[in-house]
């Protein structure tokens, strides 16, 4: 007898089958797949038995890496699936392939994953508009008569050959409904009605028979479902919830509740898919991390529970997956053997020592090394369930250092609400849905926010904002854990909310900006375009702006110097009005349409700051359709500036354009042209310096950057330019400059700031002169002054954490910059400011 058939005769099913088939070879298992196709729906359980054999013979003798023996059991049962139903449908008297009618795989089956004895299990959803029977004649129940037959073909009664035990309790009420759903209802109940555990089934959902393309639309319309778009940290605790109702109500774990160690000495009695440190944990780790990440990660959608592990190693989310892999690997080794001594659906293995030779003989290894490994293997994969679920991620307090057995320090007398948050976050925060079992592991949490809170200037109020915070985000203990283990992360967060009013209200607005802490990658645009519904993609764009201003205020804050922020904002907002035309062509249906954004102002000069709007005019090819263009410019504002949950992206401004506040808003490149050849005042070319094509058609651009270059180039009277200047700057001067003392912020609109700063050092450049103007420093001010909040108040109001980024003495420096900014308003000479302003003289070239 060979090695092969010796191994084999270890398990009595295996045996009777080598009696009937004979020895199999390294093709038996592929052959019985292949033979699929022309098997009669009757015949599929001698079929089945053949694979079994060749599969068992591959897996025992290591013919085939272990990931491939998954994916032969999968495609197994997916051609069995396939040749029940076509056999169920034309048993209905549907004529041709079936249509409108798909059947989802989940679990293992969804993960290309089945085991030796594996039920499947499956769903079964059909489209209203295109499954072939008139809804008079009950789609649902012909659709359900379809789904029972082909479990009857898999699942023979009168058989003693089973194809696969079908479980169909993963459907959605499942105790109330058919066989089968429509596609309608099943969308409105995984929205509206289903719970946890429905989405952690679906997330390896496949289909694996039927309507491919009806299934995979379904699919792809139940993503918002499965994946969210924030790091879903809420996912840890609902599944350590329903971990725990498993541990607590499943009839086979009833040997390990009897245990009083979490982990025995020997794996005795050992259910090796649901016990402490079995397949089920493992599953649930890796399970837990795509829920966290997948909403922005597409790559960890995988239905594959060891492929989800080597990319989450890949990924850096979690460093022990290859030891998870080892001990998944061998637990379900251990399975399938188990399940090959009689081709049982087992999992509890043998309770006496004597009974583990067998299943060892199986495997060819020595029982008592066996048991070993599997104990090892428990240890390591029950440690890290337990740091996931059952701590958060955090560490727990040390009772011997000082620091975790001292109360958390004394607050000053607060008002009643103030001392109630308090009191609660003191008790383990309870008012943001925290469980039991976390709550003492957070006390250094709330230790820390009252020594921080404390010694803020109105200790009330900055409670009341992190609790708001706090509140708005997912009710999960998880987020709270990791900031009583990351003190860095609290203290970048604590920054913004007590001492930055604008970056507040942007967490206000996004909550799931503490992701990008813990997942400080750059906001990507192809999140915003992945989904193609247009509301969905305005919700995105939304929050791209806001996490990429929060990512580039906090660097600031940090140190990163204001050339980075000017460039990261000018950046951030370029992209998004790309991202903004993308939408609309889309929504528009023109993918064609060729559109240059012209940016000016801060935009255009690369310095966009804190709450700055956009300065765009929008051009045009000459022969576009004026209403399409006129359209497509009314969708980029609505794009860019409706209100949402998340604010608006970015304010715009359109005043610039040829005709201004009045004009129409789609502007032709010849009329842009035309006008600022003839009819333009000379103000009009003085906001025109900084201008340049942000975003847009390439080829049009081209031809907008040439025409900026020959109206800016353009000889002109200098003695208009001057007079005009002057004109020009004396009207804003009266609207808007303001005379503010030197030890008070208003970088912008004082005398001698920042705007005057940019009006007359683009008037130089129009003028062709090289000027050295302040608005570097001007600029950083502005930075400081607006994301503090300081417009309008005391340099002494500079909060104390921040004080030594800013320049020694705040009020003689921004004196110095106005002597500066006034000096190059003097440069700018002229005799007579009385006359008004005229279109502009040109000089011959």
């Amino acid at each position: 007898m060979s090695a092969c058939s010796s191994r084999l005769d270890a398990s009595p099913y295996l045996s009777t089958l080598l009696e009937r088939f004979g020895a199999p070879d390294d093709d038996t298992a592929r052959d019985a797949i292949d033979a699929l196709g022309a098997a009669e729906a009757d015949a599929l359980g001698s079929l089945k038995a053949r694979f079994n054999l060749g599969w068992a013979h591959l897996a025992l003798n290591e013919r085939v890496p272990f990931p491939r023996l998954g994916q032969l059991q999968s495609a197994f049962a997916d051609g069995a699936i396939d040749r029940a139903l076509r056999a169920a449908w034309a048993g209905a008297k549907l004529a041709g392939e079936p249509r409108g009618l798909f059947v989802l795989g989940l679990g293992k089956l969804g993960g290309h994953d089945l085991n030796f004895s594996s039920d499947i299990d499956l769903i079964a959803y059909f489209d209203p508009d295109s499954f072939p029977v008139p809804p008079a004649r009950g789609q649902s129940h012909v659709a359900g008569q379809i789904m029972k037959r082909l479990t009857q073909f898999l699942q023979p009664r009168a058989s003693a050959e089973i194809v696969y035990r079908v479980d169909w309790r993963l459907r959605p009420e499942a105790s109330v409904s058919g066989l089968a759903m429509s596609t309608v209802r099943a969308q409105d109940f995984y929205f509206r009605r289903a719970l946890p555990w429905h989405r952690l089934a679906m997330i390896k959902a496949r289909v694996v028979a039927g309507d491919a393309e009806a299934g995979a639309r379904f699919l792809a319309e139940l993503q918002p479902f499965l994946w969210r778009q924030n790091l879903d940290f809420r996912a840890i605790d609902q599944l350590a919830e329903l971990k725990t109702r498993i541990n607590l109500e499943h009839p086979r774990l009833r040997l390990q509740r009897q245990q009083r160690e979490t982990v025995a000495p020997q794996p005795l009695g050992f259910n090796v898919k649901l016990g402490t440190g079995g397949i089920r944990e493992v599953e649930f780790i890796a399970n837990a991390q795509q829920l966290i990440w997948g909403g922005k990660r597409y790559f960890l959608r995988t239905t594959n529970t060891l492929e989800a592990l080597a990319m989450l190693q890949a990924e850096g989310l979690l460093d022990d997956a290859p030891i998870l892999a080892d001990a998944y690997r061998d637990h379900r080794r251990l399975e399938n053997a188990l399940q090959m001594m009689r081709n049982g659906q087992e999992h509890v293995l043998p309770a006496e020592a004597e009974r583990w030779e067998p299943i060892a003989a199986l495997l060819g290894a020595d029982p008592d090394a066996l048991m070993t490994r599997t104990t090892a293997h428990r240890h390591a994969v029950h440690a890290r369930f337990a740091a996931m679920f059952d701590a958060g991620d955090a560490p727990k307090p040390d009772a011997t250092q000082p620091d975790a057995r001292k109360p958390a320090p004394a607050m000053p007398a607060l008002d009643a609400t103030a001392q109630g948050i308090v009191d609660d976050w003191q008790s383990g925060f309870r008012r943001y849905g925290v469980r039991e079992a976390q709550r003492a592991r957070l006390r250094p949490l709330a230790a820390a926010l009252s020594a921080r809170l404390a010694a803020t200037p109105d200790p009330d109020a900055a409670i009341r904002r992190v609790d708001r915070y706090l509140g708005s985000l997912s009710l999960s203990g998880q987020y709270l854990a990791l900031l009583a283990a990351n003190p860095s992360l609290l203290d970048a967060l604590l920054g913004p909310l007590l001492h930055s009013p604008h970056m507040s209200v942007l967490l206000e607005q996004s909550p799931h900006i503490i992701d990008t802490f813990l997942d400080p990658g750059e906001p990507d645009p192809a999140f915003v375009l992945a989904e193609s519904d247009y509301e969905t993609r305005l919700e995105r764009l939304r929050r791209f702006v806001n996490e990429g201003l929060f990512q580039s205020y906090h660097a600031f804050l940090n140190g990163g110097g204001a050339p980075a922020l000017s460039a990261a904002l000018t950046a951030l907002a370029e992209t998004a009005v790309a991202t903004a035309l993308t939408i609309m062509r889309d929504d528009l249906g023109v993918p064609d349409l060729a559109v240059a954004v012209l940016g000016l102002g801060k935009l255009g000069e690369r310095r966009m700051a804190p709450q700055s709007d956009l300065d765009l005019v929008f051009l045009f090819q000459d022969d576009v359709d004026r209403d399409l263009a006129a359209k497509a410019v009314r969708r980029l504002r609505t794009i860019l500036t409706t209100p949402l949950r998340e604010g608006i992206a970015y304010e715009l401004d359109m005043r610039l354009r040829p005709s201004g506040k009045s004009g129409p808003p789609a502007v032709t490149l010849s009329a842009f042209q035309r006008h600022h050849a003839e009819t333009a005042r000379t103000w009009e070319h003085i906001a025109l310096v900084p201008a340049r094509v942000v975003a847009g058609d390439a080829t049009l651009g081209e031809q907008v950057e040439h025409a900026l270059h020959a109206i800016l180039a353009r000889p002109r009277d200098p003695e208009q330019l001057a007079v005009d200047a002057h004109h020009m700057w004396g009207k804003l001067k009266a609207e808007r400059i303001r005379d503010v003392p030197p030890d008070v912020f208003d970088t912008k609109l004082r005398d001698g700031g920042l705007m005057m700063a940019d009006y007359w050092s683009a008037v130089a450049r129009l003028a062709g002169e090289t000027v050295q103007a302040p608005q570097a420093e001007w600029t950083a001010l502005l930075y400081w002054e607006r994301l503090l909040g300081l417009t309008a108040l005391g340099v002494d109001s500079v909060p104390e954490r921040y004080r030594d980024a800013l320049p020694d003495d705040v009020a003689d420096y921004q004196e110095r910059l106005q002597t500066r900014t006034r000096m190059l308003a003097g440069e700018i000479e002229v005799t007579d400011t009385t006359e008004t302003m005229r279109p502009v003289q040109w000089t011959e070239t």
